[in-house]
């Protein structure tokens, strides 16, 4: 059997035993079961043998929908499939999905690599995206954990992201992408804030002299200060010690600063 059209007993059909997305949103599996609900099912899911069963290759969210209203039957391609085909077919689908977040998008690459040992180049062919692109994904994988989910939440933009994790100090690094997270900030301040953190580890700052600019060498390391929100002393920043609070929270110290 190579591939036919069908209408397909729900109880013999599987859900991905691999799926390359994480995370399914419930609300947009209700809308598309009412859409379904409403209108049928426009695009029939792909499935492939398995057992003597079925297994859902992509439209994984069309068959829950279908589960979800209580259908019997869903229309379905069945095809015979091996598993690196099939696995390259769910991340083609999800990482064509819109809703797909950068950090999202950069495990479906990191599957693939991982997976079947490909390179990023290889990826790129595959996933119709630039060489660059990929690895500029893949390299998301490698900024902390806490400051993923600020991208994935876009809290934080994947190029801001790309450009701080350049800052090889931990504890500068960490600053610097606590500072964008809280305050949002441009790829040009990013780029700046890296900048002066290689001038400063070079032994070099900027200064002017007879009109003109000079880089001038610095003896010693130059620590990075910032005011303490309480005293409003100068603190160098591998000192500091962020404490994150609720909007209440921050009124009422705010409103103690004022009185001191």
């Amino acid at each position: 059997m190579n591939e036919k059209m069908t209408f397909l007993d729900i109880e013999k059909v599987d859900p991905p035993t691999d799926a390359v997305r994480d995370l399914i949103d419930p609300e947009q599996v209700r809308e598309l079961a009412e859409s379904i609900r409403a209108q049928g099912l426009l695009q029939p899911i792909l499935v492939r043998p398995s057992n003597g069963r079925y297994e859902v290759v992509a439209g994984h969210r069309r068959y829950l929908a279908h589960r979800l209203i209580g259908e019997v039957k869903i229309k379905a391609l069945v095809k015979e499939m091996g598993d690196e085909e099939v696995f390259v077919i769910r991340a083609m689908e999800n990482d064509q999905r819109e809703d797909l977040n950068p950090i999202e998008k950069a495990k479906v690459y990191k599957r693939l690599k991982d997976k079947f040992g490909w390179s990023a180049g290889q990826i790129s062919q595959k996933m119709g995206r630039s060489k660059p692109a990929v690895l500029r994904y893949l390299e998301l994988l490698e900024i902390p954990d806490e400051f993923q989910s600020a991208v994935a939440k876009k809290k934080l933009a994947m190029s801001v992201a790309l450009c701080l994790n350049q800052i090889p100090d931990e504890v500068t690094k960490k600053y610097y992408f606590t500072s964008a997270v809280e305050n949002g900030v441009t790829l040009e301040v990013a780029e700046a804030w890296v900048n002066d953190d290689r001038k400063t580890r070079a032994g070099t700052v900027t200064v002017e002299e007879g009109g003109g600019i000079e880089e001038a060498a610095i003896p010693d390391f130059v620590p990075i200060f910032r005011a303490c929100v309480c005293c409003l002393n100068p603190i160098e920043i591998s000192k500091l010690k962020i404490i994150y609070v609720c909007k209440e929270c921050e009124r009422q110290v705010q409103g103690a600063l004022k009185k001191e």
